[in-house]
C-alpha cells in the first residue's frame, strides 16, 4: 500500500511538473514579457494608466490609443506614462540634444533630479525603439512613430513648464510610495551610490 501510495505521489509530481513546464512552454512572447515586467516593478508602475490627451496632436492621440492597445501587452500604460524620461522639441536629433543641453544648463532643479526627470534629445525615439525589438511586439514602424510622438509630446506637455511643479509632486510621490512598497527594488533602482 505504501508503495503504490508513493508512486502515485511520484507520477503525480511528475505530471505536475511537465504540466507547468508545458503551460510555461506555451506561453507567447509578450506573455513571457509581462510576467518580467510584473516581477521587476519600477515607481512608475504605482502611477495612473490613463491621461488625457485630448489637447494633443493628432498623431499623440492617435499614439496614446496604440500605446493602450498594443504596448499593454508587455507592461502597463502606466510605466510609460510616470516614466522621468523627458525628451525635449527640436527639429532633428541635433536640435533636439541641443535643447536638452540648455534644459540641464539653464534649470538646476530639472539637472539635479534624475529620478524625476531624466532630459535628453532622443530618449523616448530610443525607447520606443528598443520596446519594438522586443520579443512579441506587435508595434509596426509607422505605430512607432505614433508612440514616439505621444511619449516626446506627453513629456514636455506634463514634465516641462507649467506643469513643472506638478510633474515634480507626482513623480516624487510615486518614488516615496514606492521605497514604502518595493524598499529592496527601491535601493536596487534609485538610492544613490557612492
Amino acid at each position: 500500500m505504501k508503495k503504490t501510495y508513493a508512486i502515485f505521489v511520484s507520477l503525480a509530481i511528475l505530471a505536475g511538473g511537465t504540466f507547468a513546464f508545458t503551460a510555461a512552454a506555451a506561453k507567447t512572447p509578450a506573455e513571457l514579457e509581462k510576467e518580467k515586467a510584473m516581477k521587476e516593478p519600477f515607481a512608475n508602475d504605482l502611477g495612473p494608466d490613463k491621461i488625457d490627451v485630448s489637447a494633443y496632436p493628432k498623431e499623440a492621440q492617435e499614439g496614446y490609443k496604440l500605446l493602450q492597445a498594443k504596448c499593454t501587452t508587455c507592461h502597463t500604460a502606466s510605466r510609460p506614462l510616470n516614466s522621468q524620461f523627458t525628451e525635449t522639441d527640436g527639429k532633428d536629433q541635433t536640435a533636439r540634444d541641443a535643447s536638452a543641453a540648455a534644459l540641464l544648463k539653464s534649470d538646476p532643479d530639472i539637472a539635479k533630479s534624475k529620478h524625476v526627470w531624466q532630459v535628453e534629445g532622443g530618449i523616448w525615439q530610443r525607447y520606443v525603439k528598443r520596446m519594438m525589438n522586443k520579443p512579441g511586439c506587435t508595434v509596426t514602424k509607422d505605430d512607432g512613430k505614433k508612440i514616439w510622438a505621444l511619449m516626446a509630446h506627453d513629456s514636455r506637455a506634463r514634465k516641462l513648464g507649467a506643469k513643472k511643479a506638478e510633474w515634480k509632486a507626482h513623480r516624487e510621490k510615486l518614488l516615496a510610495d514606492f521605497k514604502v512598497k518595493f524598499p529592496k527594488r527601491y535601493e536596487e533602482l534609485y538610492a544613490e551610490k557612492h
